[in-house]
């Protein structure tokens, strides 16, 4: 066999380095098919990690993504999913639909809850609304908040105060007052057409006396800890030379937690005794379409 020529070896060393090289870049694009962003938005092909990893580990990282449910929860901040990914799946973010699904079987069968998505903050002031037009023409996902809160799936006769208490934490009587003084600011909003201008949201509260009727803290500190845990909005308009226009709006969990059913029943137990018309005029200012609702 003739000797190989110095040429003939570096073309089939050329030849093995780029084979190499081509692996490389079969084995990075298997590695980003994998990325955890696609696996938020639900896996397609099931949990082959965790079948790895033995039949237990679906059950544990269910019962972490319940108690990670209930923490949120608990201190009124939304359970985001980056923090399910984060805190919870851990090294199986492709894991997240069947975990999701187990938690939501085990929320409503054992604590009669469910985690629902908040709707996507609103842009309110012309700047918002121009960044929100910039990602958009950018991007063109479907819009969604990636954030959940737990509301309950219980029937409505077992929603009532002798069953389901204001917590006791801080107090009883203080939770009572801030969830009744949320839902009133709420459905003031509400009736006032979704928008609420400062000035007249401030009469409310002097003729409710809510300076004195309050019994946990100061009204704004009240709101601002409503605007914190996003049952309101509070919407600040910048002007040049005069002040700045605020108007108050309902915040996302807001929306979810105190629906209009809510509010008619609200307006009902203040009203008192209703005129004929009542529930017309309330479908109407409420945009209920089916009466059924009230």
């Amino acid at each position: 066999m003739p000797p190989q020529s110095q040429t003939q070896r570096r073309r089939r060393t050329a030849n093995h380095d780029e084979a190499d090289e081509s692996r490389r870049r079969r084995q990075s694009r298997r590695n980003n098919e994998f990325d955890e962003s696609d696996a938020s938005e639900g896996d397609q092909d099931g949990d082959a990690d965790m079948k790895r990893d033995g039949d237990g580990t679906e059950d544990q990282l269910v019962k972490k993504l319940v108690r990670y449910a209930l923490a949120c929860e608990y201190a009124r901040i939304p359970i985001r999913r980056d923090g399910i990914r984060e805190k919870v799946l851990g090294s199986h973010p492709r894991s997240f639909k069947r975990v999701f699904e187990g938690a939501q079987a085990q929320l409503q069968k054992v604590f009669g809850m469910e985690m629902v998505e908040l709707p996507v903050k609103e842009k309110r002031t012309l700047k918002e609304k121009q960044k929100a037009n910039a990602r958009k023409a950018a991007s063109q996902n479907a819009t969604s908040s990636r954030q959940y809160i737990l509301i309950s799936t219980l029937s409505p006769e077992y929603k009532s105060q002798s069953i389901i208490a204001p917590s006791r934490i801080p107090s009883t009587p203080e939770e009572a007052a801030y969830v009744g003084f949320y839902t009133m600011v709420i459905s003031l909003i509400v009736l006032n057409g979704g928008e609420l201008s400062d000035t007249k949201l401030r009469r409310y509260l002097i003729r409710m006396n809510a300076g004195q009727n309050l019994p946990m803290d100061k009204t704004d500190n009240v709101l601002q800890k409503a605007v914190k845990q996003s049952y309101v909005d509070k919407v600040v308009e910048k002007s040049d030379g005069d002040e700045d226009t605020v108007t108050w709006c309902v915040g996302s969990r807001g929306r979810v937690e105190v629906p209009p059913e809510s509010i008619a029943a609200v307006i009902r137990e203040v009203w008192g005794d209703l005129p004929d018309d009542f529930n017309k005029k309330l479908q109407r200012s409420l945009g209920i379409q089916d009466p059924s609702d009230l």
